[in-house]
């Protein structure tokens, strides 16, 4: 597990920011030899490579993960508490740095991370900030400083660029659903954001309880990942 515990719809139009160049795969072309094995060229990963194989910067691994979660309480009150984009304070993190105006396209934070790897500076750019009159809402923000190279027992590696889409939705005057999705090429094992989402989920739950907001049913966050290792990238 990476990073310790304590965003949404796929976005087509978004990508993964990788200044980094991947490996390039072989075209097939008829004047090689026949014996001559040749590897598929796959997407750059983005949020379409749910589930599909892709190329992420030479030496990381995709991984992609998803957790969801039915809060007991008005959608206006999650947004209360959680729709701003510098006031991250139910995640357990204050941003070191601020850039622009909140919940504005292209405003960016800076958080002090703390991982399996160690504490890490990551500066997170905003790409999207849609509000609903019923008080639903979704984000997305994209690692702009990468890569982030760290060292461990095994060697050294990197986080090199990760979106994460949030979608918060009114199902009903006590009920919203959230969606917090993650992609990500890293380097090393599985990352840990399901229970990092999972366990930030829970504290807002609790949160509005304590607030007397939880009037309604809530269903416990649950988690799906998925990962394509480093050796498996060109795999069909």
């Amino acid at each position: 597990m990476l990073f310790s515990t304590l965003t949404l719809a796929l976005l087509p139009t978004l990508t993964l920011s990788f200044p980094l160049d991947p490996p390039q795969s072989r075209l097939h072309d008829s004047h090689l030899s026949k014996d001559r094995k040749t590897e598929p060229l796959l997407p750059t990963c983005s949020p379409l490579s749910f589930h599909r194989p892709c190329q992420c910067p030479e030496g990381t691994s995709y991984a992609s993960t998803v957790t969801y979660g039915v809060i007991g309480a008005n959608a206006k009150d999650i947004h209360a508490l959680c729709g701003n984009y510098f006031e991250i304070e139910w995640l357990g993190m204050r941003p070191m740095e601020t850039a622009g105006p909140p919940d504005t396209v292209g405003s960016t934070r800076t958080n002090w991370v703390p991982t399996m790897m160690g504490n890490y500076k990551f500066i997170e750019e905003l790409l999207r900030w849609d509000e609903s009159p019923d008080g639903g809402f979704a984000s997305a923000f994209n690692q702009q400083n990468i890569p982030i190279v760290y060292n461990d027992d095994v060697g050294p590696g990197a986080f090199a660029g990760q979106l994460i889409t949030w979608k918060s939705q009114y199902l009903g005057q006590y009920q919203t659903s959230v969606t917090w999705s993650v992609y990500t090429c890293y380097t090393g094992g599985l990352l840990g954001f399901p229970e990092f989402h999972e366990s930030a989920l829970k504290n807002v739950t609790e949160v509005l309880k304590g607030q007397g907001k939880l009037k309604g049913t809530s269903i416990k966050p649950w988690s799906t990942d998925y990962s394509i290792p480093v050796d498996r990238r060109f795999e069909l």
